[in-house]
């Protein structure tokens, strides 16, 4: 009879521990949480919220709709962080507005009042392709953006168990035998890895780079040794 193959018999086990990490993802996941005693003070958050002045307004509900529509805070562990994390959201597409925008995904979902407060706009992506925008134009009364104080409430349950057995099972992917057959199938490239083309251009770069402390005239007149003594 003819012996199993070893390559093979071990992307069987590796599909067996990832099958079984997993389930013990799901089962951690399902445990819940457990609701504290006295919450945590935990960091800040930057948020829109409504006023009370929105009963003024004919078209309330389409203002709340679009409120549920654009992400409404950024949390931060300082009032700096969540203030950074605010305005890079907000200045992402070049619109100097202190109001975050809704993609045209977000503006087909609304309805026909609500979309007559959103404003179209273009913008280029990195890769300098076109795009369209809404700009979310609410009644300044409407709305307010202000820091609010962030606490932990509940807490994970932990079951001591699962943690184990799945640091267990993780140990072992990354021995020896495992480690080069897991990698090639979950789509993670080793860049560290560097290929000999890539090792010769930086080589070539690191040797260009040195002749810079030399004037131009003694390159061309001169001769200089690239070698290192």
């Amino acid at each position: 009879m003819k012996p199993a193959h070893n390559k093979g018999q071990k992307q069987k086990e590796i599909r067996r521990i990832r099958k079984r990490q997993r389930q013990i993802w799901k089962e951690q996941r399902e445990l819940g949480y457990i609701k504290l005693d006295k919450p945590i003070r935990h960091g800040w958050f930057k948020e829109l919220v409504i006023t009370e002045n929105i009963e003024r307004y004919k078209n309330q509900k389409y203002i709340l709709e679009i409120h549920d529509c654009l992400p409404k805070s950024y949390w931060g562990r300082s009032k700096e962080e969540a203030d950074r994390k605010w305005k890079a959201e907000t200045s992402k597409y070049l619109i100097n507005k202190d109001i975050p925008t809704l993609s045209r995904r977000r503006y087909n979902q609304l309805n026909d009042g609500a979309k007559r407060l959103c404003v179209p706009f273009n913008y280029y992506t990195e890769k300098k392709k076109l795009r369209l925008r809404f700009y979310v134009n609410l009644p300044q009364n409407t709305y307010k953006i202000k820091f609010t104080k962030a606490y932990v409430t509940h807490s994970k349950r932990i079951d001591p168990i699962l943690e184990s057995e799945d640091a267990l099972l993780e140990q072992k992917l990354l021995k020896n035998e495992y480690y080069k057959i897991s990698q090639k199938g979950n789509g993670w490239k080793d860049y560290w890895q560097i290929s000999k083309y890539r090792k010769e251009k930086l080589k070539m770069k690191k040797e260009l780079r040195s002749l810079t402390k030399y004037s131009i005239k003694n390159i061309i007149h001169e001769e200089i040794s690239w070698e290192k003594n």
